[in-house]
């Protein structure tokens, strides 16, 4: 830049500062600190937070305290922004006397609090399982006239649920509605997930078919559906189950291969096996293929069942869908057979590292176990 006779300003400076710390390079950065000195072009506020974001984002609170207070020293007013990166990088090192500190600065100094800056106190306070502390933190920010947002009611909804406090979540729910937020995605799953986690299986249902009703379930909810799922059918609710189920396909969700699977592989699970095979019928009349391992499992179960009938239905529509997409039925059958033996093998060899020390509850962790894969080497009664 000298050479080609380009004056170097703040923002230039800045930049540079930005390339240097979001590459680790921080010797690099404060050098260039004292470069912008000596070109008589002192850092700026802009200059000082972004070697503190860097430095906070690594853990070095002490290092970010020094620049801070050189800061001042220097005669360089931090503004909101400043405060925010402090506070976010004490509570993040668990310090959160001193993020409190900073946010009482805030205040004093006039500056607005947004609930970004909040946020990092509800993680700290989740990470430590204190709950109070953060009903009382929310009931702070209303007295500052600093609602709480979506991000702080996800947090604490799922550390109430986290801690058996499943009316305390959906009070918490109510009043984030009732103050005009509308919940998304994420915040249905925590609650779904929580309400399940503590077997308050009915609300958790109602809560999930809301999220249906209003168009959010998507693919990457699956993994709610499927801690849903098994959690009802373990429970013996097999009505509800259906329900849940029900409710998804007269919404005209998507509904694809991992769908059908983790509600089939459920309802084998235990051992309602012609259920499974007439959602699995549903599943082939929606022009979609079992896993082999799906195949497999419904096959063995008919077999100790003698039901012929139903079985010669099934392979006679899955050979035709293979044949459709060029896959060879024996493939699929032997694939789905070995899957079938090898998961309980690795199943086997992850119980053994994990009995170690924990033989006396062995059987609990059995019965508590991922419905949809203990199911593989299951023996029903002929």
């Amino acid at each position: 830049m000298k050479a080609a006779g380009v004056a170097s300003d703040v923002v230039v400076f800045n930049t540079l500062l930005a390339g240097f710390v979001a590459d680790g390079r921080f010797e690099d950065a404060f050098e260039l600190t004292r470069e912008m000195e000596r070109r008589d072009c002192p850092p700026n506020a802009v200059s000082y937070t972004t070697l503190m974001q860097g430095l906070g984002s690594k853990g070095r609170v002490d290092e970010v305290m020094r620049v801070f207070v050189e800061m001042r020293r220097k005669g360089c007013t931090p503004d909101s922004v400043t405060y925010g990166t402090l506070v976010t990088a004490f509570c993040k090192a668990g310090r959160l006397s001193q993020g409190y500190e900073f946010l009482d600065s805030m205040s004093r100094d006039g500056l607005r609090v947004d609930p970004g800056v909040y946020l990092g106190f509800f993680v700290a306070h989740e990470k430590k399982e204190q709950l109070e502390e953060c009903l009382e933190l929310m009931e702070r920010m209303r007295e500052c006239r600093c609602p709480p947002d979506l991000s702080i009611y996800n947090v604490v909804i799922r550390l109430s649920c986290k801690l058996g406090e499943t009316k305390q979540a959906m009070a918490l729910w109510n009043e984030m509605e009732n103050s005009g937020l509308s919940p998304g995605v994420d915040t249905f799953a925590i609650m779904v997930t929580g309400l399940v986690g503590q077997g308050s299986l009915v609300d958790a249902c109602n809560y999930f078919k809301d999220m249906v009703g209003r168009g959010l379930f998507v693919a990457p909810q699956y993994g709610v559906l499927k801690d849903l799922l098994n959690a009802l059918v373990r429970d013996e609710k097999l009505e509800l189950a259906k329900d849940v189920w029900g409710c998804i396909a007269s919404r005209g969700c998507e509904l694809n291969v991992s769908a059908w699977t983790i509600w089939i592989h459920a309802l084998y699970a235990k051992k309602h096996v012609k259920e499974a095979c007439s959602y699995c019928l549903d599943m082939l009349e929606a022009g979609l293929m079992p896993q082999p391992d799906t195949f497999a499992k419904l096959m063995k179960g008919l077999k100790k069942l003698y039901n012929r009938q139903i079985a010669a239905e099934i392979t006679e529509k899955v050979r035709l869908m293979a044949e459709e997409r060029h896959v060879s039925f024996k493939m699929y059958k032997r694939r789905g057979v070995k899957d079938l033996e090898e998961k309980p093998k690795s199943k086997r060899r992850k119980g053994q590292k994990r009995s170690r020390g924990r033989q006396t509850v062995q059987g609990q962790s059995r019965e508590h176990a991922d419905l949809s894969d203990s199911a593989d080497d299951e023996e029903f009664p002929s």
